[in-house]
């Protein structure tokens, strides 16, 4: 059989339960399974609206309760969290009811086992070696050019590769979101933690990511001007995030606005993709950034043209990296193998 990603759910109303073993579980972990972490009980009607398919479930005794509303659900094992072991009650045989006090050590020792049987890579059950964190923006000057599409088809192109991938939206709207399957937004403890950094800002972050085929930070309900974030706050995220090393690459969406600040920012990503159309005006707003160095963030620029609103024009072959095809729908475009030439580009 093929190694697979075990899927992990970890369910917990207890905030400082929860806090005590998830950066453990992250570094342990994440390298042989998908881990899903949820907190809030209105999350997890919502999750389990639809069918999962489970490998270890670790639940709460309370959210649990007679586990009815599993039935429609197939999951292999349930680690139920209690605060006392009960002799009289009787569970089903998939049910191993632990103690929420349990050392660390232990409660792994038992989520080993369970990677064990799923026949995950063996490699998944040793601490994992940080990662070097690869932060690559997408920007254009040019307003509806496609930059969300790139992010999300990049994105999956380097989990191809076997990369681990966050897709980040950092323009005022988050467009990018409209990519995401879930339609769960980011709380707002999230904008008060970058705003207020402190030990659990890292831990809220979690708490907001979403996972699908690539992981994703949850927008918020607001434009981020509404919620009074700035480039500071998204410095902060980027940065709280590279210092954990828990991904591979992280993909940036910036929008058209490109200012000083925002360039200093940009100054300490790894790869810069530069994103224009093959028609006139395009043109002349690319040559006009083009022409400003100071503004031009001092990284690796990839020069990518999108081909949907051509009027005719034709870029050079020697002046861009690649060029996206129109497409009937953003779903063929995923396809585009541009995107997997540039994903071999970044990881260079």
């Amino acid at each position: 059989m093929e190694n697979r990603k075990c899927h992990i759910v970890i369910i917990d109303r207890d905030y400082n339960f929860l806090r005590a073993y998830e950066e453990g579980l992250i570094r342990k972990y994440s390298g042989a399974a998908e881990i899903q972490i949820i907190t809030d009980p209105g999350y997890v009607d919502a999750y389990f609206s639809t069918p999962q398919d489970i490998d270890l479930l670790v639940i709460d005794e309370e959210t649990y309760g007679d586990g009815a509303f599993l039935d429609e659900h197939t999951v292999g094992k349930i680690f139920l969290m209690t605060g006392e072991v009960r002799p009289e009650s009787t569970y089903h045989d998939e049910v191993k009811v632990l103690l929420k006090n349990m050392p660390e050590e232990e409660l792994f020792e038992q989520i080993d086992r369970v990677l064990l049987r799923v026949d995950t890579p063996a490699s998944g059950l040793v601490e994992k070696t940080k990662k070097n964190t690869r932060v690559v923006a997408v920007y254009s000057p040019i307003g509806g050019c496609g930059k969300s599409l790139v992010c999300v088809a990049l994105a999956r192109k380097l989990k191809m590769l076997d990369q681990k991938v966050l897709l980040l939206g950092c323009d005022p709207t988050q467009s990018m979101s409209v990519y995401y399957p879930s339609e769960i937004h980011a709380g707002e403890e999230l904008a008060d933690k970058l705003k207020n950094p402190d030990d659990d800002t890292y831990w809220t972050i979690l708490q907001n990511i979403g996972r699908d085929e690539v992981s994703y930070l949850l927008p918020f309900e607001k434009s981020l001007p509404s919620m009074n974030i700035t480039h500071k706050e998204v410095e902060v995220l980027i940065r709280t995030l590279v210092s954990k090393q828990d991904f591979d690459f992280i993909i940036l969406d910036i929008g058209t606005m490109l200012n000083r600040e925002t360039s200093e920012d940009l100054n300490k990503i790894d790869s810069l993709i530069l994103l224009t159309e093959t028609n006139v005006i395009a043109n002349k707003k690319m040559q006009k950034l083009l022409h400003d160095p100071e503004l031009l963030p001092k990284c690796n620029c990839i020069l990518v043209a999108n081909e949907m609103h051509s009027d005719g024009m034709r870029l050079s072959r020697d002046s861009v990296f690649g060029t996206i095809a129109p497409y009937q729908s953003w779903e063929e475009a995923l396809d585009d193998p541009v995107f997997y030439r540039i994903a071999l580009k970044v990881t260079e």
